[in-house]
Parts: C-alpha cells; structure tokens; sequence
C-alpha cells in the first residue's frame, strides 16, 4: 500500500511501499518504537517514540513539532487496520514545514496523583 515518509533530515518528502507489516514502520522511520498521531480523520503518521531524546531534525505538522522520520498511513477507522493513504506529496508539502537546523524540544513529562 502507498504510504508517504517525511524526512527531515534530508528534507524530503516521498511515495514509498508499506506491505502493512508493523515492523516495516521501524525501517522507514530509522526508529526503535513508534507512536502513532492522529493527523486528520482518515489518516495516521508514524513517528520517532523517543524522537526526542536524540539528536535530531525537526518538521512542524499544522503548528504541533515532530523528531525525526514520520510515515503517514490511511486508516480504517472500522477494523483498526491501517490502508493506503489517500494525501498526495503535494498536499503534504504544503502542510510539512522544516524547522532549522539546531532547533531543539524539550521532552516534558507530569504526574498527578489520583484525587
């Protein structure tokens, strides 16, 4: 199934093959474990989970900041499972914004006792 990687690191933004192996996410996304962030009603991006931890490179999704590579997949909001994407490289474009070379976030964590 189509797929579509952004990479920060070089910038890019591409088509690439999914088999729907969930190992498959940890090679396009160069990552160890993965979160999965909602983007829009019919779509799910993959990302670094310990993105923030490491040196690396930054790009913005509608104003929220992401580390790292990120695969955006369709979802099927029925069965759970995920399908083809239907967002062009185009349309991602104009969404993805790079941040610079530098930028930092910070990892923030809190914990609330139970009331």
């Amino acid at each position: 199934m189509r797929g579509i990687l952004i990479n920060p690191f070089d910038q890019t933004i591409k088509e690439v093959v999914y088999t729907g192996d969930y190992r498959e996410i940890y090679v396009l996304t160069d990552c160890e474990t993965f979160d999965c962030v909602t983007v829009d009603s019919n779509h799910t991006m993959y990302v670094d989970d310990e993105g923030l931890l490491k040196d690396n490179r930054y790009f913005s999704w509608t104003g929220r900041n992401f580390a790292g590579k990120a695969l955006i997949l369709g979802s099927d909001h029925e069965t759970g499972d995920d399908k083809e994407t239907t967002l062009t490289i185009d349309e991602v474009s104009k969404i993805v914004e790079w941040l610079p070379e530098g930028h930092r976030e910070t990892p923030y964590m809190e914990f609330k006792a139970w009331s």
